[in-house]
């Protein structure tokens, strides 16, 4: 698998600051999420490589890792599968479970703009009533449409990503924000949204 856009921790070729900022997202994440989750099925959409739905199975009773490269779900299941997390890039797949938990880590960034209520709704359809969605995306003061990073297509200012949010159906109820260095070399805001179906 060519190390693109998917952080590929074991293959040891990243100084330790790439993959500390890597799984550092995963546990803001957890941190915002606040609970365990004791026989939960959560989802992990995009998974890619598969390290952050693994490292999630470690607080869930199963996690399914989602991604649409196929190729990025084969090195999934090949280095991260288990009992409690597997992976897929068809959705038909899981399209019966209902989630407890969505953490969707710096995903939406790499879809168009119009592609993000879609794929925020599509998500919705699969939660449980009183389940809960952790996503995280880099904020920037004006939304912009041209980001330097070559992987992302849309880059979110606060409150065009609550829009984003909103009008997919979701409310948020807490929010975190980190400073990162990113691996377009810009400085920038990476927000953490809690959110609940409205």
């Amino acid at each position: 698998m060519a190390a693109d856009e998917n952080f590929l921790p074991r293959r040891f070729i990243y100084e330790f600051a790439v993959h500390y900022r890597h799984f550092e997202r995963y546990m803001y994440a957890l941190q915002l999420l606040g609970k365990i989750g004791k026989h939960e099925t959560w989802l992990d959409c995009a998974c890619g490589s598969g390290y952050g739905s693994h490292l999630l199975s470690g607080f869930a009773e199963t996690v399914i890792g989602y991604d649409i490269k196929l190729e990025a779900v084969d090195y999934a299941n090949t280095q991260y599968s288990h009992s409690g997390c597997v992976f897929y890039s068809d959705l038909e797949r899981f399209a019966s479970i209902q989630f407890d938990v969505v953490i969707s880590v710096e995903t939406i960034e790499h879809m168009p703009r119009s592609a993000a209520v879609p794929f925020l709704t599509r998500i919705k359809q699969q939660m449980k009533k009183e389940a809960v969605l952790v996503i995280t995306t880099p904020l920037v003061r004006v939304s912009n449409p041209n980001p330097a990073n070559p992987y992302h297509q849309y880059e979110y200012s606060y409150n065009d990503f609550l829009i984003v949010l909103q009008d997919a159906g979701f409310e948020v109820n807490d929010f975190l924000t980190n400073t990162v260095q990113f691996t377009d070399g810009e400085t920038k805001e990476q927000g953490y949204f809690r959110c609940v179906i409205a």
